[in-house]
């Protein structure tokens, strides 16, 4: 028979994966919101966002439990510790999510018809960067979790070439002002959200190896920025 412990940390991680299907869903639908100048479907993902502050809560209630009634150590420790950061960054995933579909909204009010630059090629990056640091936790899978970390440096280097194009266009005409700043939040939130996916990849290598590889990461982009 299974222990009362075991059974209660495999619900955990059942409400976990639950969420991260539910944040990849919003993620999903406000960038086709977006694409396809979809009000209703943008309002959809403002709506679902209680649903994963609901979960977030849920699971918050759960970890204190288990950790009050079976004070685990070791792996099983770690184990609890990563669930509940994870759980942490997919209900903030979910609030860049929403911002976006504001943003959306704004775009489809203002009957917006101009390019969003590279935002629709940076949505494809996140997209796959949160589906594969969710995966990276339901199989256990180190290597998917360092793909993950590898990609967020790709996200900010066409966060920083867009602000760069739209601020030109705002010094040219001072009438494209609104909409571009939508653009630029629109893009500063799916940035936010590959360090998010990022941050989960990264505990996923806390839980198995024990290893905090945070930091390694911050000294190496120090040491590039100083080269730089």
């Amino acid at each position: 028979m299974k222990s009362q412990f075991t059974e209660q940390l495999a619900n955990l991680e059942k409400l976990v994966i639950e969420m991260g299907s539910l944040v990849e869903k919003q993620v999903n639908d406000v960038i086709v919101s977006l694409i396809n100048r979809d009000e209703a479907l943008a309002k959809t993902v403002i709506e679902n966002d209680k649903k994963v502050d609901l979960l977030e809560v849920t699971i918050d209630e759960e970890v204190l439990n288990i950790l009050a009634l079976h004070q685990p150590v070791a792996f099983d420790l770690r184990d609890i510790i990563g669930i509940s950061k994870i759980n942490g960054d997919l209900e903030r995933i979910s609030d860049h999510a929403q911002n976006i579909a504001e943003s959306a909204k704004f775009i489809v009010k203002n009957n917006y018809q101009g390019t969003l630059g590279v935002i629709p090629k940076m949505s494809e990056v996140v997209q796959a960067m949160l589906k594969d640091a969710i995966d990276s936790f339901i199989h256990k899978d180190v290597d998917m979790a360092l793909s993950v970390c590898k990609r967020d440096d790709e996200i900010d280097k066409m966060n920083k070439h867009l602000f760069a194009d739209i601020l030109a266009n705002m010094i040219k005409d001072p009438n494209t002002i609104p909409m571009s700043l939508e653009l630029i939040r629109i893009s500063k939130n799916l940035e936010r959200i590959a360090d998010l996916c990022t941050n989960i990849s990264e505990d996923v290598v806390f839980i198995r190896n024990a290893k905090s590889i945070k930091h390694a990461r911050e000294q190496e982009e120090l040491k590039k920025n100083i080269s730089g």
